[in-house]
């Protein structure tokens, strides 16, 4: 019997495009945002700026801002607020998560312990590390919406989705921090990368040279190659079966994974300060983010027939994006501007040169605040993790538009 689908539907069919917001906030801020991340990487590898004056001007007008996007729809939406006082009250302790470490730094220096400050490097190091994880889990977010969108839910593909999301970020990540002279430090690596060896591959003379560094970057490569084949392959499979490609999630990871392979294993960011390090790979977080809770909040708070008076003061908030722009910045100024002047972090001329004042041993009064304003992105990566479940949030679902599955 002749098939009675129409040729054109059955073509249509063959492809899945549903957007977060829709096609053109999608391709310019989910996907194209990727964009930002190059460019932040060429004002360093291709124009050799200051990156500590480029670092200045993205946390005060990109990425402190996009904390301040969290402030607004949880401290400054009072239903919101009421709905999680606990978890909103409770996370404000990781401000002090620093001094206490510090504390403990002081214990074992009054102790007689000789490295009293390892507690405190760890501390850094973990920081670090949460920062990088926070990044990896907003772009798992993403595609876990681009999934549902798409009604994408087959298992097959969730594990080879999965694996090349998280392994396609972390893997040459890996292989960053094992080549990058200051995370080198930071790990206790305190000889440089070795060369790579000399000779043909798989002779004597090249594996006598080999080192373990060599081994994680050779599996590096290795694994990216066979997860991207894998996925392409996947989707060829998906094709000749006549079913539907997801569309976004295809144009997501396009974007996605030669951003971050490309930064982590260019051998110029290895000539970056590790501040920098931050700027260009979470630019494109950053702008996602501030995408995302812009469409939330007024899905949230402006849609016809809202009762506005039930979420204080984020409604007047994000009346319109100049204002939100502003609060943001507003916000970021503040902090970064007072961080600079008492010199815990790059910007202006300091005022206090915190880092000459001894607090004990060789810690300084400049790490003691280091350790409070960690204290702000800690306390932003911790709380997101709640905030953002549309899975399990029936009220969050509506805000951004997802259908229940």
């Amino acid at each position: 019997m002749a098939s009675t689908v129409p040729a054109a539907q059955a073509s249509v069919d063959r492809y899945s495009m549903n957007w977060i917001v829709n096609k053109k906030a999608d391709l310019l801020f989910f996907i194209g945002g990727a964009l930002t991340g190059y460019f932040m990487f060429f004002l360093h590898a291709g124009l050799h700026l200051n990156m500590l004056t480029v670092w200045f001007i993205w946390v005060v007008f990109i990425d402190t801002p996009h904390f301040y996007s969290t402030y607004l729809r949880t401290y400054f939406d009072k239903e919101e607020f009421q709905a999680r006082k606990k978890l909103l009250l409770g996370s404000l302790a990781w401000l002090v998560v620093g001094p206490a470490i510090i504390g403990i730094s002081y214990l074992l220096y009054a102790t007689g312990v000789g490295p009293y400050k390892t507690p405190f490097v760890l501390f850094l190091i973990f920081f670090n590390l949460w920062a990088y994880w926070h990044v990896v889990r907003q772009h798992y977010g993403i595609l876990a919406l681009y999934k549902r969108k798409n009604n994408d839910f087959d298992a097959q593909d969730t594990r080879i989705d999965k694996v090349l999301l998280y392994g396609g970020l972390i893997a040459p990540f890996l292989t960053f921090a094992i080549r990058h002279p200051e995370a080198r430090d930071l790990f206790g690596l305190t000889t440089a990368f070795p060369a790579y060896p000399q000779g043909s591959l798989f002779s004597n003379e090249f594996m006598s040279q080999l080192h373990w560094e060599h081994v994680v970057v050779i599996l590096s490569v290795t694994f990216m190659i066979g997860i991207v084949l894998t996925f392409l392959i996947r989707q060829l499979q998906r094709w000749q079966n006549n079913r539907a490609l997801n569309i976004p999630k295809i144009l997501f990871f396009i974007a996605l994974i030669p951003l971050y392979a490309y930064i982590n294993y260019s051998p110029a960011v290895t000539t970056a300060p590790l501040i920098a390090f931050a700027a260009f790979v979470t630019i494109y977080h950053d702008v996602q983010y501030h995408a995302i809770v812009w469409f939330y909040s007024q899905n949230r708070y402006h849609k016809p027939g809202v009762d506005k008076k039930k979420y204080g003061i984020a409604v007047k908030l994000s009346q319109n994006i100049a204002i939100y722009a502003l609060a943001g910045i507003a916000m970021a100024a503040l902090l970064r501007v007072t961080g600079s002047l008492f010199d815990i972090t790059p910007g202006f001329s300091p005022i206090v040169m915190t880092s000459e004042i001894t607090l004990f041993g060789n810690l300084t009064i400049s790490e003691l605040l280091l350790g409070v304003v960690i204290g702000i992105p800690l306390h932003h990566y911790f709380v997101d993790q709640f905030i953002w479940r549309p899975s399990k949030d029936k009220v969050l679902q509506e805000d951004l538009k997802i259908k229940k599955q």
